[in-house]
């Protein structure tokens, strides 16, 4: 009967040590596929990370290529507006010139018809200091203008740089 005892009490202690084998790999395997699921997981939230990044980066490479198309179509715009105020202020200058030429002509004309007395001298010699004023003063005037006109192409310029960096801070 000890024998008996002894046979069962083995067969119990290995059906036992078979049960928590069972039970460990059971809990082994739960571990695995937790820790899979724990790695599927990570690997999607990577990926989605990724591909929240890439749409950030394209996002804000599109600003920087319109901020830079803006600045460029700006500049050019600026640059025309020079060239045509240039053009204009030269234009200016010819018509400078002839005017000052004409009123150098007529203040030799009025001089040469005021040499028969000293009133007509003295009215040819303030006439002459008239027309030199009324030149100069064109030419200022003229200076002036091209002055006037460039600050506004530079304003125009800079309004435009900052309309387009506005855009650019708002995308």
């Amino acid at each position: 009967m000890i024998a008996r005892l002894k046979a069962y009490g083995w067969q119990l202690l290995a059906l036992a040590l078979a049960g928590l084998l069972l039970w460990q790999t059971l809990r082994l395997a739960a571990a695995e596929v937790a820790e899979a699921q724990a790695q599927e997981t990570l690997a999607q939230n990577i990926a989605t990370q990724a591909q929240t990044a890439q749409a950030e980066t394209i996002k804000k490479a599109d600003a920087l290529i319109a901020h830079a198309e803006a600045q460029q179509e700006n500049t050019h715009d600026f640059t025309q507006d020079l060239q045509r105020l240039e053009a204009a202020r030269a234009a200016d200058a010819g018509r400078i010139a002839g005017l000052q030429h004409d009123v150098r002509a007529a203040a030799t004309r009025n001089a040469q018809l005021a040499a028969d007395g000293a009133a007509a001298r003295d009215l040819a010699d303030r006439h002459e200091q008239l027309a030199a004023r009324a030149a100069e003063g064109a030419g200022v005037v003229g200076e002036l203008v091209s002055l006037v006109e460039v600050r506004d192409a530079q304003v125009r310029a800079l309004k435009g740089q900052v309309l387009a960096d506005g855009e650019l801070l708002e995308r």
